[in-house]
């Protein structure tokens, strides 16, 4: 809605300038993978710059020639056109001009491609890598430069029916929290995925820089960072920055630069590792290994109520121990109870106490008493 309300407005703001003053901007489309031959059918759209963005202002077809025309612009110094071809579903911006009382024609030639969905073309011309560590916090900055070296555009194939088709993955590390683009342009058109980075942009023959910065959460004082390289790359440069550069270590070549200094938290160096113009593949694991980190406070704190925790535990274990394995107490002789002797009972069967005598033994011995 925005956009078509800028668009309104150019719209009136040109109608409105004098009839001497408009000029014209014409051209031809050519397409570069077939020797800058010219196409046919192709849409040119015309934008102008109206409050810092370009909003559409009119569309055209080349004819069977490639050649197109607008008429009827203002010119003068504010005002500033961008033509460009679409071909499929793929935009080609041309350069930007500006059309003067003094020169009011402007002639451009736009170049537009063949499309190739696979396999991908695309490989880094240099990746850059900084990493800056603060108390809890690992900031990275990486700088790729993206080069498509053929002459045909990629556009990507999608792997389902309904996917979109992604041209690059950016295989940075998932437990990143945000991650900010200098470019509007990047930063719109990627989007987060299982923890990835992923992009649709088609790429034409050249070179496009891509350049944004994430945020890691760091408690601990050793840490790995590990990144998988998105496309085959012969110039990859790690630079770390650490108040203990001896303790940071790479599985790519150290260069022999060390930088030391100071900020306004201490003494800080920087370590710096590179590629050395071998082609490293897609997928190889960059790691670095980085010692002596800061961290908060409340990291310490956790560790100290852990430890105090489990202290206070292990204490109450070895006095449970202790007290199971003690014998029990003598007793003494104030709190010894009386003590009764057990009192013998007869039977009433003599043969429950040993020998006896029969009853005729009884009656003799009684006859002769």
């Amino acid at each position: 809605m925005i956009l078509q309300i800028l668009a309104l407005t150019a719209c009136l703001t040109l109608a409105d300038a004098p009839a001497e003053n408009r000029g014209v901007i014409s051209g031809v489309v050519v397409n570069a993978s077939q020797g800058n031959s010219p196409v046919e059918g192709c849409t040119v759209v015309l934008r102008v710059r109206s409050e810092n963005q370009f909003v559409v202002f009119g569309e055209t077809a080349a004819d069977r020639w490639g050649r197109f025309r607008f008429e009827n612009l203002p010119v003068g110094k504010y005002y500033e056109y961008l033509p460009g071809a679409n071909r499929g579903d793929v935009h080609y911006p041309g350069p930007r001009v500006r059309i003067t009382p003094a020169e009011p024609h402007a002639a451009v030639e736009l170049s537009v491609c063949d499309s190739i969905a696979a396999p991908s073309p695309l490989v880094l011309a240099r990746h850059d890598i900084r990493l800056r560590t603060e108390p809890g916090v690992l900031y990275v900055t990486e700088s790729l430069v993206v080069e498509n070296p053929s002459s045909t555009c990629y556009i990507g194939q999608a792997e389902g029916e309904d996917a979109v088709p992604v041209t690059l993955q950016l295989n940075i590390p998932p437990e990143f929290e945000r991650a900010t683009f200098d470019q509007e342009y990047f930063g719109s058109r990627f989007g987060a995925s299982e923890g990835k980075l992923i992009t649709g942009i088609p790429w034409p023959p050249g070179k496009k820089e891509v350049k944004f910065t994430y945020v890691i959460r760091n408690d601990e004082t050793n840490r790995n960072w590990r990144r998988p390289l998105d496309l085959p790359c012969s110039d990859v440069c790690v630079r770390v920055q650490s108040a203990r550069p001896e303790e940071v270590a790479c599985n790519l070549s150290p260069a022999p630069i060390e930088k030391r200094g100071k900020d306004e938290k201490g003494e800080i160096g920087e370590v710096l590792f590179r590629s050395e113009g071998k082609l490293l593949p897609a997928g190889f694991v960059i790691d670095v290994s980085m010692g002596h980190l800061p961290v908060p406070w409340m990291a310490y704190a956790r560790w100290t109520a852990l430890t105090v925790l489990f202290g206070i535990a292990a204490g109450a274990g070895i006095f449970a121990l202790r007290r199971r394995k003690s014998p029990p107490p003598p007793i003494s002789a104030q709190n010894r109870g009386p003590i009764s002797t057990p009192t013998k009972h007869r039977s009433k069967h003599p043969s429950a106490h040993g020998p006896h005598r029969s009853k005729g033994d009884r009656r003799k011995r009684r006859h002769s008493r």
